[in-house]
């Protein structure tokens, strides 16, 4: 798991997003037998008065989502009918997600049936029979889409278990579908090959993460399935002729 949360972290602060809680990696004596685990900071502003007050998880099926995507939300602070089907999130922070849990091939938010891949019999969507109710994707939940009860524009980030060992011919493309732009901050990164030497410099700065995973060799390993998932990103952008926006909201 340290794997994942993590990294996940690095890769955001990296890309400018700023939706994920910051996490480490530290090891205790009385916990995993001295091994390296993920510690997530503490965001008062997430549980102000105990242990889920705060967070808000928004209940959207995945055609739900796909209309709220054309109804493009909250852009320009406009306020949509009562009747368009929007949530509270804006339009922008659905590009956002989309991009990053790409990249990481997250699927537990917008795709727990695995509808978008071939899973693993070992899977979590196989094992609770998720993948069953492809045929009737329409009415699957999306899941784990949090927001701050005192910000509800803007999506948080958590439970952010990606796959590293997904190949290229098995992304899931489904994380993308009905999004017509990417903010400009990330994509930037990603087209100007920095995208390695950011997530150095970032990961460096946590030993215990940078040891656990086996020093730099074991980083490069990570880095190089996020670069080339990056390259795959980019061309579906171009072929697709996906607009690359400023997103400051």
């Amino acid at each position: 798991m340290p794997k994942f949360c993590v990294f996940a972290f690095h890769l955001d602060r990296v890309l400018g997003l700023n939706r994920t809680l910051p996490a480490v990696s530290r090891k205790f004596r009385f916990l995993y037998d001295g091994q390296s685990c993920p510690v997530v900071s503490w965001d008062a502003s997430l549980y102000p008065a105990g242990l889920a007050a705060g967070l808000t998880s928004l209940k959207l099926t995945w055609g739900e989502y796909q209309n709220s995507l054309k109804q493009r939300c909250w852009q320009q602070n406009i306020s949509p009918k009562s009747d368009s089907g929007c949530s509270t999130i804006h339009h922008y922070e659905w590009s956002k997600l989309a991009l990053f849990d790409f990249l990481l091939q997250i699927n537990n938010r917008l795709d727990q049936g695995c509808c978008g891949f071939r899973p693993r019999q070992q899977d979590v969507c196989i094992e609770l029979g998720y993948h069953a109710k492809c045929q009737d994707a329409n009415h699957i939940q999306l899941e784990n889409i949090i927001y701050r009860s005192h910000s509800p524009r803007h999506l948080v980030f958590t439970n952010n278990k990606g796959f590293f060992d997904r190949n290229e011919d098995n992304l899931d493309f489904r994380l993308l579908a009905g999004i017509k732009e990417f903010p400009e901050q990330a994509v930037s990164v990603l087209k100007t090959r920095k995208l390695r030497e950011k997530l150095l410099q970032s990961l460096f700065l946590d030993k215990t993460y940078w040891e656990s995973q086996g020093g730099r060799q074991g980083i490069d390993k990570l880095i190089d399935v996020i670069e080339r998932r990056a390259k795959v990103l980019l061309t579906y952008i171009n072929a697709h002729g996906i607009k690359v926006i400023s997103m400051n909201v």
